[in-house]
């Protein structure tokens, strides 16, 4: 909880003046976007909130841990503090571990940092809403299947000739984007979302990867290098094939 010292007299809380403690979380921990109850009383990370196994996002209006795009009822808050009370972490052994492997029959809980700390798999859909955590045991097997349907469904699209309409698209969204980040009314959240696709996406890691080896780098230095001699040449030529003239006074 939230010392008294510390609250906001003008009801404007900003999260970077103060260290706060997350209520999900054992440890003083600033990791994470942070989420306040709008009386200042709960402080909880965002991802504590997302992955704790008792809670799901509210709709509507009423007191709540909130951001622009994030909506967490107060109440259901409380509840799951109190059940994280009586589970310990499979990690660290203390307490308030809300945290669950999403295989029903598995009795590993952690805090959601502890998750990471113990090489558990993080499941996020933002679409669909859903954050799933799987401990080492139950991820592999997870992984497994889902590696092999995604073979299956490449093979089908082979051959049933999707695979050229697949590519089509690609190269039509990588073209849109292309024209964006070029654009100079691209707004900077536009850009964010770029950024991060291509940051993110093992395949534009790989083309970075790519462009920034040592050939590709020398390469250019060559031709800058080139460069350079066609511009003292190219000065030369002016200085003295067509020198100035001096002007003639009258």
């Amino acid at each position: 909880m939230m010392n008294e010292a510390l609250r906001d007299p003008a009801g404007i809380f900003q999260e970077r003046m103060v260290k706060i403690t997350c209520d999900l979380c054992p440890q003083d921990d600033e990791r994470g976007v942070l989420y306040v109850s709008q009386d200042l009383e709960l402080v909880a990370h965002q991802n504590c909130l997302l992955y704790s196994s008792g809670l799901v996002e509210s709709e509507g209006d009423h007191p709540c841990l909130n951001d622009q795009d994030r909506l967490f009822d107060v109440d259901s808050v409380k509840e799951e503090i109190s059940r994280g009370k009586k589970l310990k972490c499979s990690y660290c052994l203390k307490k308030g571990a809300t945290v669950g492997c999403d295989v029903k029959k598995c009795s590993k809980n952690y805090h959601f940092f502890c998750s990471r700390q113990d090489q558990a798999t993080i499941q996020a859909d933002e679409r669909g809403g859903t954050y799933k955590v799987f401990c080492q045991k139950h991820a592999l097997g997870k992984n497994n299947r889902v590696f092999s349907a995604k073979v299956d469904m490449l093979k089908k699209m082979k051959n049933t000739g999707l695979i050229e309409n697949l590519f089509e698209a690609l190269l039509e969204d990588l073209d849109g984007i292309h024209f964006k980040i070029k654009d100079n009314t691209t707004s900077e959240k536009e850009l964010q979302e770029i950024a991060n696709l291509i940051f993110d996406s093992a395949i534009f890691k790989n083309s970075l990867r790519k462009i920034s080896a040592d050939t590709v780098i020398s390469k250019f230095q060559t031709e800058q290098e080139h460069l350079q001699k066609k511009i003292e040449v190219l000065k030369d030529i002016g200085e003295n094939l067509f020198p100035p003239q001096k002007e003639i006074q009258h």
